[in-house]
């Protein structure tokens, strides 16, 4: 099924009631690809290019579902998947949200879990965002993502060849996979950051330019973008750990630690690379305050050396008959001796002083 949505701004939303779901995001001309895993410790079922009908018939007390949605775009789908799984319309209209801060929310049946997953694009040397949101129940997990292509690979492997414990526990550990996943994917994205901030390092103790200043301000507005996306996940997985959530068992609550452990490694990890970035900027403005000081510098030593050169050749180029040595014919050549021997006495004085 091939759906032409085109993407809403915030603006166009206003006004219009509480739960409405309207796509947020960029335009896309693509393909809803609806994926499941239904499995449990002894068997698994793969369906792929599922079409959206009624998709309880996947979900039963003996198998764990997961039901991966990539594209949200068209508002007329993700309506009729969260009617067909009785989500409540503002879940549908947070999922649509590509602009939502990251968070959980908690309802009767089942608990609705968003954050961004983020890859850095060494070309344009910038964050690449995409809001994933998963809803888990009982024994079912829905993924819905923005477009096709995530870091959710290992656990597909691990899922089809029975590795780890992800197809001995329940629901809620594989969410626990999942979001493991998309902050584990954070680290990469701040050892990115760290070499393009020794990129810089590098190039401004050479020398910088105008180049390094618009890097400098560019990485320093990522920064600020992956610190928004990844402290509000922070605290919502420490909302998970600490909820008394039927949906999240207490074994798996540990495993949430670890992840919440990951989030302050990688919060403080954005604020030493800020801390960087702003000294950074600080030894550009100071090698550029050098250089403008060298030049000031350079201006007053030649004009200090002139001032008495002009003095003279101002003195004699008066039109006044009675200036001794004026009209005498070795005056010019004089002249220029008592310059040029004034000249080398500044330069001398000048040169004690280390000015030069």
């Amino acid at each position: 099924m091939k759906h032409i949505k085109t993407g809403t701004s915030r603006v166009d939303k206003i006004g219009l009631p509480p739960g409405t779901p309207v796509y947020l995001g960029k335009d896309r001309n693509q393909e809803i690809e609806i994926d499941i895993f239904q499995y449990n410790e002894t068997d698994i079922t793969r369906f792929e290019h599922v079409f959206p009908n009624d998709f309880k018939q996947f979900i039963d007390d003996k198998h764990i579902t997961w039901i991966n949605i990539d594209g949200i775009y068209d508002h007329a789908i993700v309506k009729y998947i969260g009617e067909q799984l009785n989500l409540h319309p503002l879940t549908q209209e947070d999922i649509m949200n590509t602009d939502h801060r990251p968070k959980v929310e908690y309802f009767e049946e089942y608990l609705h879990f968003t954050l961004k997953m983020l890859s850095f694009s060494a070309e344009k040397r910038c964050i690449i965002s995409e809001q994933v949101s998963f809803v888990l129940g009982k024994n079912y997990v829905i993924s819905f993502q923005e477009i096709p292509g995530d870091v959710f690979n290992p656990v597909r492997d691990r899922i089809l060849n029975n590795k780890g414990r992800v197809r001995k526990r329940g629901a809620d550990y594989l969410v626990y996979t999942l979001i493991d996943l998309v902050v584990d994917n954070y680290f990469i994205i701040t050892d990115e950051l760290q070499m393009e901030i020794e990129f810089l390092e590098k190039n401004i103790l050479e020398g910088a330019d105008k180049e390094e200043l618009e890097l400098i301000l560019k990485l320093k507005k990522e920064m600020v973008f992956l610190r928004k996306s990844v402290i509000p996940v922070r605290e919502a997985i420490s909302g998970l750990e600490k909820s008394d959530s039927k949906l999240i068992e207490k074994s798996t609550k540990l495993f949430l630690r670890d992840v919440y452990d990951h989030t302050i490694h990688i919060t403080e990890s954005i604020e030493n690379h800020r801390e960087m970035l702003q000294s950074l900027l600080n030894i550009y403005l100071t090698g550029l305050s050098n250089k403008l000081n060298n030049v000031m510098k350079t201006l007053t030593v030649i004009s200090t050396v002139f001032i008495p050169l002009t003095f003279i050749a101002g003195l004699y180029g008066m039109n006044f008959k009675d200036i001794p040595g004026g009209e005498s014919p070795h005056g010019f050549v004089t002249a220029s001796g008592i310059m040029l021997a004034v000249a080398l006495v500044m330069i001398i004085i000048l040169k004690r002083k280390k000015w030069f």
